[in-house]
């Protein structure tokens, strides 16, 4: 009988509620710097205790370079144990992503990380958890602010040595819990 390992996971978080882009001022910039609400820094902390009272501590994470990315994830982090999210990537390419970007971030992920957290912005993460069950209802609500998607690749539990991040795709991952603690 095989010996099961745990699965590989992807987390999918989109950042919790952020203040209003400033009126006049479209720039990057602009939009790079807008911080949490108080109820999205709660929204974020409500992430983290999910996560953890679910046994999801992530390995790695790949966060866009966004203040209300970093943020969120800050909240999630204030609720894992210490060691978990030792290795976090801040991606440029995560803000304002598209499905391509999106996919090869998550093929670039370290290949010894068991469980991923990506946390990103929509329209971007509501695509990419589409693109990768797009069969399942779950989704059908949307992706508000400080939802959590978590798929686990098939397999993986049973081969760990022949799957990898590098090598996922649609038919490589589906989802297990969609959730706005």
């Amino acid at each position: 009988m095989p010996v099961l390992s745990t699965p590989r996971r992807l987390i999918l978080l989109r950042h919790a509620e952020a203040v209003a882009p400033d009126p006049g001022n479209f720039s990057v910039e602009s939009d790079m710097a807008r911080p949490l609400t108080h109820d999205g820094e709660c929204a974020a902390m409500r992430c983290g205790m999910w996560l953890h009272q679910n046994g999801l501590a992530p390995d790695a994470v790949l966060c866009s370079p966004a203040a209300r990315a970093q943020q969120t994830f800050s909240g999630v982090q204030s609720a894992l144990p210490p060691s978990s999210a030792d290795t976090v990537f801040l991606r440029p390419e995560i803000y304002e992503a598209d499905l391509g970007s999106l996919i090869s971030v998550l093929r670039q992920a370290p290949p010894q990380a068991r469980t991923i957290l990506l946390v990103g912005h929509n329209p971007g993460i509501s695509d990419f958890a589409r693109w990768l069950d797009g069969r399942n209802e779950m989704l059908d609500q949307g992706f508000a602010p400080a939802s959590l998607a978590v798929f686990e690749m098939i397999g993986s539990d049973l081969v760990p040595d022949q799957t990898s991040w590098a090598n996922c795709g649609s038919l490589s991952l589906t989802l297990h819990t969609f959730t706005r603690p």
